[in-house]
């Protein structure tokens, strides 16, 4: 279809990919991307801490600036296995493109993403952005959503907010000058920010419309791929879940690698509020999204987390 002949495009021309880590195994070889935020950065755990390794896997890992960016990447095989939000994985899927999950990926934490304001800034609440300019990692992501839906719940108008593309590591700095009035901003960035004493954090949480036990993002791939290559995929969702196993009770050296590549010091990485990490995957942990997704109309038509999800 044509709708799905332009996002093939589109995400062509965003997938040209320097790697920045690769094992150094002599095992079954992987491309991966992912971004250097806690909740994505399950990968380069497996990586470093010698999963991947272990499961017999030569991962090449990448590490991209967003969900959108990475749901780009994998549309045009560029990469074979990426990390993303329901809301650009499912508006791929409506587009043609045959994407599943086939494994869990980091799961909501509350207090790891926040939409940050200036300290002195008049907004105070969720319908205080009605006429405001906020900046987003994506147009099409969960935190736009998410921003919509408090917005409306606090009876204003999230069809007012101006909505505006920019990195995590560039929104408080824009929201300190005046360029945007507020941004979400998720870890590490969060934390960075709160030090410098440049943002403080509106309430309720961001997140907090999907419900307590969402996933926020989950590893998936093209159809196609996972088919031809069921042994690649059940090795890596087992690399995964172990890195995830791992860095959910060594938080020490997860922070370690964490700042490695997130290039943000060790000592704000500790001290932050760290991302509980999936060791499985159901539907339960998409649903909610999809929901206000349509509801939204980020996608046209419901959809039902079951049918995007494969076992390997």
């Amino acid at each position: 279809m044509r709708t799905r002949a332009r996002f093939l495009r589109a995400a062509a021309a965003m997938a040209a990919l320097p790697s920045v880590a690769a094992a150094q195994s002599a095992g079954i070889p992987i491309r991966v991307a992912c971004t250097a935020s806690d909740s994505y950065a399950g990968a380069l755990y497996a990586l470093d801490a010698g999963f991947f390794d272990r499961a017999g896997l030569a991962a090449d890992v990448q590490v991209l600036a967003s969900g959108a960016a990475i749901t780009a990447a994998v549309a045009a095989k560029a990469v074979d296995v990426g990390i993303s939000n329901a809301v650009p994985f499912a508006t791929a899927v409506q587009h043609g493109v045959e994407f599943r999950y086939f494994c869990g990926g980091g799961l909501v934490n509350l207090d790891e993403f926040g939409m940050c304001v200036a300290p002195a800034s008049p907004i105070t609440s969720w319908k205080d952005l009605e006429n405001k300019t906020v900046a987003v990692s994506s147009l099409n992501d969960i935190a736009v959503i998410g921003l919509r839906t408090l917005v409306d719940q606090e009876g204003g108008d999230s069809r007012k907010v101006r909505l505006v593309e920019m990195p995590f590591s560039q929104m408080a700095g824009a929201i300190a000058r005046g360029t945007v009035d507020a941004g979400p901003i998720a870890e590490p960035a969060l934390s960075v920010a709160r030090r410098q004493g440049t943002v403080r954090v509106l309430k309720p949480a961001i997140f907090s419309p999907f419900g307590p036990h969402f996933m926020v993002g989950g590893w998936f791939a093209l159809d196609d791929w996972i088919e031809a290559n069921r042994d690649t995929a059940r090795r890596f969702a087992m690399a995964i879940y172990g890195a995830a196993a791992w860095a959910n009770t060594h938080s020490a050296e997860s922070s370690t690698i964490l700042s490695k590549y997130s290039k943000i010091d060790i000592a704000t990485v500790e001290a932050m509020s760290r991302a509980p990490l999936a060791t499985s995957l159901s539907p339960d942990m998409v649903q909610p999204v999809l929901d206000l997704a349509y509801k939204y109309k980020v996608v046209d038509r419901p959809m039902k987390a079951v049918d995007l999800i494969v076992k390997v």
